[in-house]
């Protein structure tokens, strides 16, 4: 049994982690240009900053899954803060690119690290908390994905390390908050039930819509700054637009929040999956770019956190799951903008709604065929059980 302790401070600190951290992440969209011109460099070269960020992720999200349960919480749940403060301080300093590949290493490592131990602390209190839980940890990423692609358009050229340097402040804050508010150990004892014994097949699909999903919203969140500029779009105003669609994820996710307990998760993702392919194409054929942006934001907002819950719902006291999740999320995040960005420097810029697609399509099919009938009647399981 969980020994695991989390009071106010606490889990609000670990929200907030998440919103720093992802914020941050999501203005690699600024950053991506903003190197570029730095460092001369083409596409598919600056693309590998995504690359890597995705498989330091990687190597993040294996070493928390591995400690989660080993060692206790407050240190799980920090872990991920201090490498990401270490490699944005490596960053300010980088005096080439090489050195800051290395910085945005560390990052992608304590990304990881970090979403796997504070999600997973975070939604050790189980049932319809977990699912509230894990919708406000998606609006703090949200929230902080509005405002730092903003800051960085606005700041990076003429503050970069002051800009950079509250980062380090901000992780460094909370890292100390959440330490100091977490007692005991989280516990990894799955439940042998019926229901959950029967949904191997399902988790394995969502987490491959889950994978294709971050793949496109990544993407999306990374290259539409630069398809904007390609457009005539300034650097302020491209990074206004990923500010615009992760402002309509926070106010969708917000609904969601309030509305949970009656939401068939089933029916909402496949909802809002159905309707990337029709957005990409507005986004790409038309010059109606705020709408599609919009658009585009409505249909990304419900996915992620839905699947979530979706499969912390039907794997009870997996101490893991939260590190499946997140390796499936950050290998998308790893794969599918690189591809991108790499045909997009054979292709040209404008193809990149039409790349995007691809993902999209993906997603829709796996999501659609890990749509099973027991997962429809989740929503319903809520009354029955609490």
């Amino acid at each position: 049994m969980s020994s695991l302790k989390l009071n106010q401070k606490s889990v609000r600190a670990g929200i907030v982690t998440i919103g720093v951290l992802g914020g941050f992440v999501s203005g690699y969209g600024v950053l991506v240009p903003y190197y570029v011109e730095k460092y001369s460099l083409d596409l598919e070269i600056a693309g590998r900053l995504f690359a890597l960020t995705g498989l330091s992720g990687l190597f993040g999200v294996f070493v928390a899954s591995y400690l989660v349960d080993k060692i206790k919480g407050a240190v799980a749940g920090v872990i991920g803060l201090l490498s990401f403060a270490i490699g944005v301080m490596v960053l300010m300093l980088a005096p080439n690119w090489n050195i800051t590949l290395f910085g945005v290493a560390l990052i992608g490592a304590g990304f990881g690290a970090a979403q796997v131990g504070i999600s997973q602390l975070v939604v050790d209190v189980g049932g319809l908390e977990a699912a509230r839980r894990t919708n406000k940890n998606n609006i703090a990423f949200a929230l902080s994905s509005i405002v730092v692609p903003v800051l960085f358009g606005l700041f990076l050229t003429r503050a970069y390390v002051l800009l950079l340097g509250f980062f380090v402040f901000a992780a460094l804050l909370t890292a100390v908050i959440f330490y100091f508010n977490t007692e005991g150990q989280i516990a990894h004892k799955p439940e042998l039930t019926e229901r959950a014994g029967n949904h191997k097949s399902s988790i394995v699909l969502l987490l491959l819509g889950i994978t294709t999903y971050v793949g496109l919203e990544t993407a999306a969140s990374g290259w539409i700054p630069t398809y904007l500029m390609d457009k005539g779009w300034s650097t302020s105003k491209s990074s206004l637009g990923v500010s615009v669609f992760f402002a309509v994820l926070l106010l969708v996710r917000l609904v969601i929040l309030k509305y949970i307990d009656r939401i068939n998760f089933g029916v909402l993702t496949l909802v809002s999956v159905f309707c990337f392919i029709p957005t990409l194409v507005l986004l790409y054929a038309t010059n109606f770019y705020w709408t599609a942006i919009i658009l585009l934001g409505i249909a990304c907002a419900p996915v992620f956190p839905m699947a979530f819950a979706w499969v912390v719902k039907i794997s009870p006291g997996n101490a893991r799951i939260a590190g499946l999740v997140f390796f499936a999320s950050i290998s998308g995040s790893m794969i599918f903008p690189y591809l991108i960005g790499s045909y997009m420097n054979i292709v040209g810029v404008e193809f990149a709604p039409l790349l995007m697609m691809i993902p999209a399509g993906l997603c829709l099919i796996f999501f659609s065929l890990g749509y099973r009938s027991s997962i429809q009647q989740l929503a319903k399981t809520y009354e029955e059980e609490y």
